[in-house]
């Protein structure tokens, strides 16, 4: 018989070797405590049924903490669109109202020179008297149509059925065009109207149409804004991650700090202090603007400052940008 464990064979158990030496005698504790025993084992099995209890209670409030964390941050959020919404549809009333105005006063001032044509009251159609009559029908009814196709083009936005298209496009010729369509109202208001382009300028992927767009509503609001003997500059170049950055700065009157925030708001008019001209608009522009400027991937900045004049900045993404074949 192997005398150590260690040489006994491979699945051997280790044998029992039996305990010598003086027991342990039991004291008069131990002798008190052993008709307790199975309370005390009772105690200790609720106790830990307790605790156990406890613990899971612990989590189960942990849980519904959580839960009404999650419920103020929704209710919250709630509060936020229900507070957003309150604002839209405050906007939009502002705005409906502003709009009948704004088509009715070019609808009268048409009906009535028309009606004075008609009843040629400085004799037959030959007076210079009439061609004035035909210029301020033709610039109130171009007024009209603008606001009439900018609510066009919101309701298009708004049921997403505006199209899109688009192809490689020259950016000097784009901005060339804008010059052209804006030159003229430019001239009318005693403003200088000017336009930078580098001559290396790289090709724009974009919707042309919706381009131009963009910068006649931008330049519109600069003439618009801008006094007799200002100057507004229509530019673009070439950023430094290789997108194409547009800008349209004016010598105006400028935006008040506090409504920087809100200028591309639908529905949003921004309350100068005074207007040029009395120039008043449907407060559309600026927002299809930038729902115009998000449908290229492009994004939007303004600085102002009153009394010194307003840059927009619409820059387009390098994925935009590439050689015209």
């Amino acid at each position: 018989m192997a005398q150590n464990y260690s040489d006994l064979p491979y699945g051997a158990s280790r044998p029992m070797v039996p305990r010598y030496g003086p027991q342990p005698k039991p004291t008069l504790k131990g002798l008190l405590l052993a008709p307790l025993a199975p309370v005390l084992w009772l105690l200790r099995g609720a106790r830990r049924r307790r605790d156990k209890q406890k613990s899971k209670l612990q989590m189960e409030i942990l849980q519904l903490r959580r839960e009404v964390a999650g419920l103020r941050r929704v209710n919250l959020e709630l509060l936020k669109g229900k507070e957003r919404a309150e604002i839209n549809d405050l906007r939009k009333t502002e705005f409906l109202a502003r709009v009948t105005h704004e088509l009715r006063t070019p609808l009268n001032a048409v009906v009535g020179f028309a009606d004075l044509v008609r009843q040629e009251p400085f004799g037959e159609l030959g007076s210079p008297k009439y061609a004035e009559y035909l210029t301020d029908i033709r610039a109130t009814s171009a007024h009209m149509l603008g606001i009439v196709n900018d609510l066009l083009d919101v309701a298009k936005i708004e049921a997403g059925r505006i199209e899109m298209r688009e192809s490689w496009s020259a950016v000097p010729v784009i901005l060339d065009d804008c010059r052209r369509l804006v030159v003229g109202q430019a001239e009318a208001g005693g403003i200088d109207l000017v336009v930078e382009t580098p001559p290396d300028l790289p090709g724009l992927y974009c919707d042309p149409g919706r381009v131009r767009q963009i910068l006649v509503n931008l330049l519109s609001n600069a003439v618009k804004f801008t006094p007799k003997r200002g100057r507004i500059t229509l530019a673009a170049r070439t950023d430094r991650v290789g997108g194409i950055v547009i800008r349209v700065a004016d010598t105006g009157i400028g935006i008040p700090q506090d409504a920087l925030e809100d200028v591309f708001e639908p529905y949003t008019q921004v309350r100068a202090n005074h207007l040029v001209k009395g120039q008043q608009g449907s407060g559309l522009g600026l927002s299809l603007v930038r729902i115009l400027a998000d449908m290229h991937q492009a994004t939007l900045g303004i600085e102002s400052v009153e009394n010194r004049g307003t840059t927009v900045t619409v820059r387009f993404p390098p994925t935009r940008v590439g050689t015209i074949s």
